[in-house]
């Protein structure tokens, strides 16, 4: 990890957040980029010696492409649920805590999704799950209490599979 990814990985959630690494940095789409089991980081050189220089893919936005989900009727924030108009969706609860305490919009983006169950590709289980511009949010009940009922969907190593490259 170079062009600032692994300062970002270390400063940004590590392990938990992103994964291990599964690329080596290649250009892609003009970008320097590197693959992770959870995020595609970007280099920006336009951005260099800013926070936006090296920035995480939508990945999200790209797993979910072709599909619409209906948005939230909008409604008064509390503290247990937020709207979002940038988005016409919203966030609760414990997908809403993990958000707020993992990085938030800098590192997930807006809920471009509500809550639904979703099976996951990676182990074939249906999961409550809400997709970001980032990322995907999965619920696993099955470590309730724990700091892993929340787990981020693998959206990188799904991505890099959907382009065929299974191995580096």
């Amino acid at each position: 990890m170079s062009s600032g990814f692994k300062y970002y990985w270390e400063h940004n959630g590590g392990l938990s957040i992103f994964g291990f690494p599964i690329s080596e940095e290649f250009t892609e789409d003009g970008y320097t980029v590197q693959y992770f089991e959870r995020a595609r980081f970007e280099y920006h050189p336009e951005f260099k010696g800013s926070p936006y220089e090296v920035e995480l893919g939508l990945l999200g936005n790209q797993a979910t492409a072709g599909r619409s989900f209906e948005q939230s009727p909008p409604f008064p924030s509390g503290a247990d649920r937020v709207y979002y108009p940038e988005t016409g969706h919203s966030l609760s609860f414990g997908f809403k805590y993990y958000w707020e305490h993992n990085g938030g919009l800098a590192i997930f983006g807006y809920p471009i999704s509500e809550e639904f169950q979703e099976v996951n590709p990676a182990d074939g289980k249906s999961y409550t799950v809400q997709y970001f511009e980032r990322a995907r949010f999965e619920y696993h009940p099955e470590f309730k209490g724990t700091p892993y009922e929340v787990e981020l969907g693998l959206l990188g190593k799904q991505r890099t599979v959907a382009k065929g490259w299974t191995s580096w």
